[in-house]
């Protein structure tokens, strides 16, 4: 075997990894990155993440820089078929992105984001020389009992309330690294709220644009219209992930990508870049309304979002309308620090994200965020 791959990425046919793939293209600097893709063969492997990458508008010339030798078979339950394949032995830097990345029950969110990521970490110790480990977890890791302010590298340990078993699977397998190999270099990444793209709006993925959907549907929602949300658009995120992948060194082990307290967006902010965008007057009648009083109005969810599951709606609604009350804002001072700018906020881009997204059913977009299977 005659490629010798230095960056070995996973996850790159989801949302956050095909946006830093497309990076990777884009600047024509991806001849020496190994894909893990989930796959019988290494044709099906490379046709897939070809496709998926089109829809995050990389252009066909650039999309045939990618050889079939960079694509390697294989996931994170089963490790141990792929890990000692040839080509690892060259990788030194290494971006993990493979997740279950479900808000709903999965029965693989622990065995894939925290035992196969661990069986991942293990493996490349003995088969490479590691010198940057970046672990993609979630800003909202840091519980519900945190500060409105979020610090980069916040942890309050067994006390830390989690929102979900995602967002406890990411914590965990963080946890676990720094606990077992206290020397492995591990960088750890938490995106805020990952949502659109700034030039493509949904069309690489509508995942958790739908809950905005549901509340200009709803005109209510459990926050007011002066509180800020942290939402990140993912090019933005691949922009922050290619600099800490490429900067010779880095100032600290723990980043968020998000917007912080200057970029993030006020509801009212949104509500008046959604309109402008789609030639329509702000929503005049925006009513502040608790969780069980938006669940009271369930009968009306057919009606008001087109044909849905009115129980995973509602339960849409309960976890990101208790989220939405906390008004959690997460520090972006590290990543910043680096060298890269503010994100564009997101009542700058909302617009594009409905457009793109006016053609799917809500119900179906949704099915992004709530896979059980």
């Amino acid at each position: 075997m005659s490629f010798f791959p230095n960056v070995f990425i996973t996850g790159a046919s989801g949302f956050i990894g095909a946006a830093l793939a497309a990076k990777l293209l884009n600047t024509e600097d991806v001849h020496d990155v190994l894909f893990l893709i989930r796959s019988e063969t290494q044709e099906d492997g490379l046709k897939r993440l070809l496709q998926i990458l089109a829809k995050h508008g990389v252009s066909n010339d650039n999309l045939k820089l990618i050889k079939l030798e960079q694509i390697l078979c294989g996931d994170l339950n089963a490790v141990n078929l792929w890990i000692y394949d040839p080509r690892l032995k060259s990788i030194q830097i290494v971006v993990s992105s493979a997740a279950v990345a479900s808000f709903a029950k999965h029965p693989l969110i622990w065995l894939t984001n925290v035992d196969g990521v661990m069986d991942m970490v293990n493996g490349l110790n003995r088969v490479a020389k590691i010198k940057r480990f970046i672990q993609i977890g979630t800003a909202m890791a840091c519980g519900a009992n945190a500060p409105k302010l979020v610090p980069e590298g916040f942890d309050l340990g067994d006390e830390t309330k989690h929102f979900l078993e995602y967002t406890n699977s990411k914590y965990q397998i963080e946890r676990r690294i720094r606990k077992e190999l206290p020397e492995f270099p591990l960088i750890v990444v938490r995106p805020s709220i990952v949502v659109g793209h700034t030039q493509l709006g949904c069309k690489p993925s509508g995942s958790i644009y739908w809950v905005f959907r549901i509340a200009a549907a709803l005109k209510s929602f459990p926050c007011s219209l002066v509180q800020k949300i942290d939402v990140v658009p993912v090019d933005y995120v691949a922009d922050a992930l290619y600099l800490l992948l490429t900067k010779k060194n880095l100032k600290f082990s723990n980043y968020h990508i998000s917007a912080g307290i200057k970029m993030s967006s006020s509801f009212e902010e949104l509500n008046i870049g959604l309109a402008k965008a789609v030639g329509r007057k702000p929503i005049s009648d925006y009513q502040q309304k608790s969780v069980s009083e938006i669940l009271a109005m369930r009968e009306n969810f057919t009606e008001l979002f087109g044909p849905c599951s009115t129980r995973a709606i509602a339960k849409a609604i309960e976890i990101y309308g208790n989220f939405s009350q906390l008004g959690i804002l997460f520090d972006n001072t590290r990543i910043l620090s680096e060298g890269i700018g503010e994100p564009l906020p997101f009542a700058n881009y909302i617009g594009v994200c409905e457009e793109t997204s006016q053609h799917l059913l809500i119900a179906d977009q949704m099915k992004i965020d709530f896979k059980t299977k």
